[in-house]
């Protein structure tokens, strides 16, 4: 009697309980099947590994438990509005709330607790630092980090040679080839003058359009690999251990999506080089403002970087206010020199894309790239047949018929509804106050349609299980003679071509953009636990660029678009452990 009651007041019974639950979680959702072999043994594994933790460790605890309550609500929230993404009848709170899934939910919670209760000390106690590298010159870090990564993805570049083009890509390339006329900024006119003018020098020495996209290719294969060669100096400057210096190079080098995104013509890939060196700036005016070191001539790195963040992507100027906003609060001491900086920036920003756009005739993009939310959302109502009043019908035929809205609605793009032929975006334009009072009451209107429609459309940003295309491996039709000719033999372009495939074990991990955001959320809690509000500044370069995928994004998990977190991530996971709060 005694001993069962030593076992009651233990951890054994409550560890066991919770790894039943977690089990039988995991059948619900479909992980493991019910009646298999299997799947029993991973129920002994569960169990042992529960048994084996110390559930009652206190190192970071509070922070795990907000962690897992999180992670543990998204996954379900997640899973339950992927499984009705099409459904015309099914409702998302009427799905969700059951008690099925609150077993759910407590079994998932059970289970990411127990691995961050095993994981995070631990990633809070490691030390990235070493007393003496290897290598001890500066020039042969950087050398030796662009062969590898530049050489690792030249088989790419001979495999797709000259390079991939999706649609987007073939209008940036037509305003090239037509020498810089009918101009838009629909997208970033120094991407245009970036893949442009090495094209203009490939095709005078080679005298072919393939000649000049892959003069482009080559350009931006070099600058990639000396952006990321720089990150792995910046590293050793800071005497970060040679073990992380190698998974670094190997992160950059061998992972297949740097090398398919190396040699695609998208605005997405330079504007990631330049959110990485960005957030090293960020980190080294902490380090300077540590140290009492912080002036003008110390922050014109981090202007210039500015500036090209926010002429290499559109909407990286919203992503750029809410830095420069935190900034000044972290940094309030130094707020003359920040706001004599960011004005530099948004001057810049503000003279080239009026006064000097207007003289150069540059056609502004239309509205219709802002409101991708509010037509996915109304367009969910359409598709899901609600009751629409007289009224409201008629100012939304006017834009677009409610019919067409709901028979080409697609929860996963807005292109349906945006790119279709009967879309009136001019209509818009004459009379946007109307039709945003219509969005909002039609959100007040019914409410549970408008969550689950924003839910369905950001779903890919926070949810780790979307399945999503990642890359192209073609160049899209066209008139310019621009086509792929393979430099290589089999069976090295088969071997190049499949490496993306979603269905190659722990190699599709890295298409998660879901997981990206929990590894990076795990990091920036511990760095607020070791550095405070000072320890969040590096992260806000993601976040705010996270923010704006939340808002406005048209895709409900284009990984392009968040291309730029993942170059970030290996600088997110380190900085925790950059010592950036005054002692």
């Amino acid at each position: 009697m005694k001993k069962f009651k030593d076992i009651i007041k233990s951890k054994t019974l409550l560890s066991i309980i919770m790894s039943v639950i977690t089990y039988i979680s995991l059948i619900n959702l479909g992980v493991l099947p019910a009646y298999n072999l299997f799947s029993w043994l991973i129920f002994f594994i569960i169990t042992n590994l529960f048994l084996k933790t110390n559930i009652f460790n206190k190192i970071l605890k509070k922070e795990i438990i907000i962690l897992t309550i999180l992670f543990s609500l998204l996954g379900i929230y997640g899973t339950v509005t992927y499984s009705i993404l099409d459904s015309k009848e099914l409702g998302l709170f009427y799905e969700l709330l059951t008690l099925k899934n609150l077993l759910n939910t407590i079994g998932t919670f059970n289970i990411i607790f127990i691995l961050l209760t095993n994981i995070v000390p631990k990633i809070d106690k490691y030390n990235i630092k070493n007393k003496k590298n290897i290598i001890n010159k500066k020039w042969l870090i950087f050398l030796i980090s662009f062969l590898c990564i530049f050489l690792c993805w030249l088989p790419y570049f001979l495999t797709f040679f000259p390079g991939t083009i999706s649609p987007d890509s073939l209008s940036e390339l037509t305003m090239v080839i037509e020498n810089f006329t009918k101009m838009s900024d629909h997208h970033p006119i120094l991407h245009v003058l970036f893949i442009g003018i090495p094209y203009k020098i490939g095709y005078a020495l080679l005298g072919t359009a393939n000649g000049g996209v892959a003069f482009s290719t080559l350009t931006q294969m070099i600058c990639m690999a000396s952006i990321f060669s720089s990150f792995i100096l910046f590293l050793y400057n800071r005497k970060t251990s040679d073990i992380i210096l190698l998974i670094t190079l190997l992160f950059y080098s061998i992972l297949p999506m740097h090398g398919y995104f190396s040699i695609v013509m998208w605005k997405d890939v330079m504007f990631a080089g330049m959110l990485l060196l960005l957030t090293m700036q960020l980190i080294k005016i902490l380090e300077k403002e540590k140290n009492g070191e912080l002036s003008f001539c110390s922050l014109i790195p981090f202007i210039i970087v500015s500036i090209l963040c926010v002429f290499f992507r559109n909407n990286a100027i919203y992503m750029y206010v809410i830095l420069a906003a935190f900034m000044l609060v972290v940094l309030k001491k130094y707020y003359k020199l920040l706001l004599l900086s960011f004005f530099i920036v948004f001057a810049s920003y503000l003279l080239v894309k009026g006064p000097i756009f207007n003289a150069l005739e540059i056609k502004k993009s239309s509205s219709a790239e802002y409101i991708a939310m509010p037509l996915q959302q109304i367009g969910r109502m359409a598709y899901k047949g609600v009751d629409f009043t007289n009224k409201e019908i008629k100012i939304i035929n006017d834009l677009i018929p409610v019919n067409i809205m709901a028979s080409v609605y697609n929860p996963r793009v807005v292109d349906g509804i945006k790119f279709n032929e009967n879309y009136k975006i001019e209509n818009f334009d004459k009379n946007k106050g109307d039709y945003f009072k219509l969005w909002f009451n039609l959100v007040k209107k019914y409410p549970a349609i408008a969550i689950e429609s924003y839910s369905a459309s950001t779903l890919g940003y926070w949810y780790p299980g979307v399945e999503y295309w990642s890359v192209i491996t073609y160049i899209n039709a066209n008139e310019y003679g621009v086509y792929n000719e393979t430099k290589i033999n089999e069976p090295f372009t088969t071997i190049v071509s499949k490496l993306h495939a979603k269905d190659i074990p722990i190699l599709n991990m890295e298409w998660s953009i879901g997981l990206y955001f929990w590894i990076i959320l795990i990091f920036l809690t511990i760095s607020i636990k070791k550095n405070k509000i000072r320890g969040v500044l590096p992260y806000m370069p993601t976040i705010g660029i996270w923010i704006t995928m939340m808002i406005a994004s048209p895709v409900f998990g284009e990984f392009r678009y968040i291309y730029c977190v993942v170059c970030c991530l290996p600088l997110l996971m380190i900085t925790p452990y950059f010592i950036l709060k005054k002692r």
